[in-house]
């Protein structure tokens, strides 16, 4: 007994050395400082940036270039380990080369902006850090997360995708792969991630500053995509560069033009991006393919239950509206999240949003009402690695709501009595081959007496691993809502998402 008290005493122990994983865990500080002294006064510099860890044990770790041009290759730090060797694409001989200004310096850097990356190897691995997970989709638009250390803090901040792989020449250097975001970035920050909603790396920041275009200029931030990254590692590492990176695109992506706008909070693009994707299925022969689909979605909807999640909802281009979500068997409750981060009050449901286009989710019911026995679901066939089903129902049938409000309203406004009722719907979802709900589109066809003319939804799961279970659980990560209205020549669109998921257990229901 007592020797058993000694193992999970030490286990403890250890566990509470590195924080939880999180963003903070996969980055880095990357610095150097120098002292010179001089007859009349003690001179210094400080060079400083952010590192992405590349390999699982964060011995390799990715930064922009220039910062190691800056500090010097022996030099130069990574969090609290020396360097050991930096491999790079760029070369002093490289023909591409253009004279690239430091902010707030005189220093004037030479090199192929092309070949803005560096990696780092360790002579030790960086303690409590490991390597990122990534993915190479991206698409303007798309709302990110810019992650990194600036100075001696680690500072987040959001942005948003404006050009995807935009055509940019600088000198005698052409950048063809580039994420462009809409924010400027201060002097000291490349080498910060770019982060998708999941916490995906898509790219490194490389430079920040004023875009010149013919018809006006833009504040942006460049970043190189992740498939630049894993490119340049395959070629300076033939050994660990496959190994982490094995699946790099081999399409080259098709540069675009973006349009020359300086985008305020108020006025960022639109996502406008379909929300039912246009599908088209191949003929299975699946035996008890319907009785498999609503098994698996009764199994997944009687584990929603007793977890607590972060949920927000953006409509249009507003800021988010956050709550703390708790699911406690099967029923909904929800607390308000402060500036400073602290929890509201308990409230019984949902704020109710009288504008723009919004959802009501009911978080254990969708997956529940795909298993039900009288569900006319439809089993079409596989499209790729999937499984595709397709419903159509009628407002008779009492399947799809809709509500609408009538007062203090820029979309259901102008006098327009309130609306609330059934309406006819078509539904698809796409399941992985073991019949798990992944995707559920739906699209709902208001009565005439309403102002939308049509609203789309989609709910997307995706596996979480979470502390205490064995093994992951199929949880909604987002739902994204458009829909066209009456007199209207814009779609009007909203996002939700559930993200820092936690699992607790009740007996009973919970008072906060």
């Amino acid at each position: 007994m007592t020797s058993l008290f000694r193992t999970l005493s030490m286990a403890l122990l250890l566990t509470s050395l590195c924080p939880a994983a999180d963003v903070r865990s996969h980055l880095v500080d990357v610095h150097h400082s120098t002292i010179h002294f001089a007859f009349s006064a003690i001179q210094g510099r400080d060079v400083r940036g952010s590192g992405i860890c590349i390999d699982q044990r964060c011995s390799v770790v990715a930064t922009a270039y220039h910062v190691q041009m800056l500090a010097g290759r022996p030099n130069l730090r990574v969090g609290s380990g020396h360097t050991d060797k930096v491999l790079s694409l760029a070369s002093q001989h490289d023909t591409n080369k253009s004279g690239i200004l430091v902010e707030k310096s005189h220093i004037t850097l030479s090199y192929n902006i092309e070949n803005d990356v560096s990696f780092v190897y360790t002579k030790k691995s960086v303690p409590c850090k490991s390597g990122i997970p990534y993915s190479y989709k991206f698409y303007a638009g798309q709302q990110v997360e810019v992650a990194g250390y600036y100075g001696h803090e680690f500072v987040t901040r959001e942005a948003r995708i404006i050009g995807a792989n935009v055509l940019l020449v600088i000198g005698q250097a052409q950048l063809n792969e580039d994420l462009v975001l809409d924010i400027a970035m201060d002097p000291g920050t490349s080498g910060s991630a770019v982060l998708d909603d999941r916490g995906n790396l898509l790219g490194m920041v490389v430079l920040t500053g004023s875009l010149r275009f013919r018809s006006g200029s833009l504040i942006a931030s460049v970043a190189l995509p992740v498939r630049t990254i894993a490119r340049a590692l395959v070629k300076v590492d033939p050994v660990l560069g496959p190994a982490i990176f094995n699946d790099i695109p081999e399409k080259e992506p098709k540069p675009v033009q973006m349009t020359p706008v300086v985008y305020q909070e108020s006025d960022r693009p639109e996502d406008t991006s379909p929300v039912i994707p246009e599908l088209s299925a191949v003929p299975s022969d699946v035996p008890n393919s319907l009785g498999k689909l609503r098994a698996t979605s009764e199994a997944a909807s009687k584990l929603l239950v007793n977890f607590v999640t972060r949920q927000c909802l953006v409509q249009g281009t507003q800021k988010p509206l956050c709550h703390e979500l708790s699911i406690i068997d099967g029923q909904q409750s929800f607390r308000g999240i402060r500036k400073n981060g602290k929890l509201g009050k308990l409230m019984d449901s949902f704020p109710t949003q009288k504008h723009g286009v919004w959802a009501q989710s009911d978080w254990v019911d969708t997956l529940g009402e795909i298993a039900e026995d009288d569900a006319p679901w439809v089993f079409e066939g596989s499209v790729d690695d999937r499984y595709l089903f397709t419903l159509r129902s009628a407002a008779k049938d009492g399947r799809c709501y809709w509500e609408e409000y009538s007062q203090g309203t820029p979309l259901f406004g102008g006098g327009h009595p309130a609306w609330k009722g059934p309406v006819d719907c078509f539904e698809q979802i796409l399941t992985d081959k073991d019949f798990h709900v992944l995707s559920v589109f739906t699209e709902r066809r208001p009565p005439g007496d309403c102002l939308a003319l049509v609203v789309q939804t989609a709910i997307y799961y995706d596996w979480i691993k979470l502390p205490g279970l064995m093994s992951p659980i199929l949880l909604p990560v987002r739902e994204r809502i458009t829909a066209k209205v009456r007199g209207q020549k814009d779609l009007w669109y909203a996002n939700m998402s559930w993200a820092d998921y936690k699992e607790f257990r009740a007996e009973h229901k919970i008072r906060f």
